[in-house]
């Protein structure tokens, strides 16, 4: 089995090389399939659109937005794509030790956001932009994979931070997707869309409707 890059099987992808590391936003189409392969090199990646079930030898998991993906370098899986298809953030390199995980993270998916922006709209300072992005959304899983050693005190702190930021999520889902509330609000944990309207509003002083005709 050979080595394949994060691009292969997509339908778009724009890629960026930030020092040692491969920073790439790689779009799937609906229904695809990526037979057993691997990558090279480590991957972290963030699932900012759609859904792909990630099957590795021992298990599977159903990786929908916001899921945060680790693999060390060699990591044998096939993928298949949801019916929307998907859209990741991906960041290559040579970092040793990575374990293999999926779990999801609102502060990952935001810091994912803004790497997608960067990579659609380069300038000047985008590769330092990139640079610093990419280290603070290591840093960000690197914060959630010792989480578990913590006490219950801070992981009940983390979550409610984790709370607080699906709400940053759904603003940005607001202005950069035409979904409607009621589905924005179901894949951001909401219970329903009066639970989302009313934190929403708590937080930013405006209903989410209002929010979106005021930013686009």
């Amino acid at each position: 089995m050979d080595a394949t890059g994060v691009e292969a099987g997509t339908v778009s992808a724009r890629r960026q090389r930030i020092g040692g590391s491969e920073i790439s936003e790689v779009v799937f189409a609906p229904g695809a399939r990526l037979s057993w392969h691997h990558h090279p090199r480590s991957c972290l990646a963030v699932v900012i659109g759609g859904a792909i079930r990630k099957v590795f030898p021992r298990i599977e998991e159903d990786a929908v937005d916001g899921t945060v993906i680790e693999m060390p370098a060699a990591e044998r899986h096939e993928d298949l794509l949801g019916r929307d298809g998907a859209r990741i953030v991906v960041i290559e390199s040579d970092v040793e030790g990575r374990e293999l995980r999926c779990f999801r993270s609102w502060r990952a998916t935001v810091l994912a956001h803004d790497v997608s922006r960067e990579l659609a709209h380069p300038d000047a300072f985008t590769q330092l932009a990139l640079e610093g992005l990419a280290l603070e959304l290591a840093a960000t899983v690197a914060r959630g994979r010792e989480a578990v050693h913590h006490e219950p005190r801070l992981a009940l702190v983390r979550a409610m931070l984790a709370d607080r930021l699906r709400l940053e999520w759904a603003a940005e889902r607001l202005v950069c997707s035409d979904e409607g509330l009621a589905e924005i609000a179901g894949r951001a944990g909401f219970s329903d869309q009066s639970h989302f309207t009313r934190e929403f509003k708590r937080r930013f002083g405006i209903t989410p409707g209002r929010y979106r005709l005021a930013h686009r």
